[in-house]
């Protein structure tokens, strides 16, 4: 279902643009962008089409993606490495989690929470020391590509408390909640 009409001029001053330069872009005349939104014509489905198609893509393209946003260098953990060693890097580099490899794919998460579940439901000192990371890992973090819009990256983070960010199949960054909010005041 398309927009009002009416949208068209709005979307189209958001962007910045004028009547010329929308009608450039969009293969549409001119002319027929100041009647439309002058409501003189009622024009075809198709040329409104083109018309939201372009503002669209536009918009798209200003938007900030993940790639944008993510913390490049991510500190990770094999799930067959100790739990002891996830906390020493946790600690290390004052992060409170940690995405879980195996094969270098992520599997889960290693957390400040995760860690201290395991501790407070009856794990003791000593079976802590033998504890691998995937007996205190929890679900994995949420995955999305690089070209993610930071809408849906701000939706995700909603829920989880960091998104991974991917290329190519491999980790390519992290984004959590501190990250989106220093990208927001800049």
């Amino acid at each position: 279902m398309l927009p009002e009409l009416a949208e068209i001029k709005a979307r189209r001053k958001a962007a910045g643009l004028t009547q010329s330069e929308l009608a450039s872009m969009s293969g549409v005349s001119q002319s027929l962008i100041a009647k439309l939104e002058s409501e003189k014509i009622e024009p075809s489905y198709g040329k409104v089409k083109r018309l939201l198609d372009c503002l669209q893509q536009l918009r798209q393209k200003s938007d900030l993606q993940a790639k944008d946003i993510m913390t490049k260098s991510v500190f990770t953990v094999e799930a067959s490495e100790s739990a002891k060693k996830a906390v020493k890097i946790l600690e290390k580099h004052s992060l409170s989690q940690l995405p879980v490899l195996r094969k270098g794919l992520p599997v889960g998460a290693v957390s400040e929470r995760s860690i201290l579940a395991g501790i407070s439901s009856g794990m003791e000192k000593k079976s802590f020391e033998k504890a691998l990371v995937g007996d205190v890992m929890e679900e994995s973090m949420p995955t999305i590509q690089e070209n993610a819009p930071a809408s849906v990256v701000s939706q995700l983070l909603n829920f989880a408390s960091a998104v991974l960010v991917m290329k190519k199949g491999k980790i390519a960054g992290i984004i959590t909640k501190s990250d989106l909010l220093k990208q927001m005041i800049k």
